[in-house]
C-alpha cells in the first residue's frame, strides 16, 4: 500500500537541507512524494529540484507561480496526486520547517510497518477537510 506524501514550501531556501531530505527519502517504496512551491520568490524551487533529482524514488514538484494560500497549494498537491495514483491516503505537511525532519523520519518509520498498523492508525486519526487526507503532525500524536 502506497501512501502520498504532500509537503508545502514557501521562501523555505534556508531550511531546506537537499541531503537530509535525500537521504529521509531513500529506499521509501512505499510513498508517492510531492512537493508544491507555493509562490517563492527565493531559491527554493530549485532546491526542490535537487531533491527531485538526486532521491531514488520519485519525487514529484508543483510550482504555484503566485501564491494564493496554503489551502490552495494543499488542494493543488491533493488533485495532483489523488489524479496520478490510487492512493488510500495522503499526509500533509501544510508548511516545511527545520524541526519537521524529526517529524517526517517518525511518521515514516510508522507508515513503513504492516497494512493492518497503519490502517488502524489512520482510523483513528482525525481528517484534514479532503477525503483520505491527513496532517502528519496529527497522525504523529496519534501513532505517541
Amino acid at each position: 500500500m502506497k501512501i502520498g506524501i504532500l509537503i508545502i514550501f514557501r521562501n523555505d531556501e534556508k531550511v531546506i537541507d537537499v541531503q537530509r531530505l535525500i537521504a529521509l527519502f531513500s529506499d521509501k517504496q512505499k510513498l508517492d512524494v510531492c512537493f508544491v512551491n507555493n509562490g517563492s520568490t527565493d531559491k527554493t524551487l530549485e532546491l526542490l529540484k535537487e531533491i527531485q533529482e538526486d532521491s531514488s524514488i520519485s519525487v514529484s514538484i508543483i510550482d504555484v507561480k503566485k501564491n494564493r494560500g496554503y489551502e490552495a497549494a494543499i488542494k493543488a498537491g491533493i488533485r495532483y496526486l489523488a489524479s496520478k495514483n490510487e492512493l488510500p491516503y495522503i499526509l500533509c505537511l501544510k508548511q516545511y520547517t527545520s524541526q519537521d525532519y524529526n517529524t517526517l523520519e517518525k511518521v515514516f518509520r510508522v507508515v513503513q510497518q504492516e497494512k493492518d498498523i497503519v490502517m488502524d492508525l489512520f482510523s483513528k486519526t482525525k481528517r484534514m477537510a479532503h477525503k483520505n487526507v491527513f496532517s502528519l503532525h496529527s497522525i504523529l500524536d496519534t501513532a505517541c
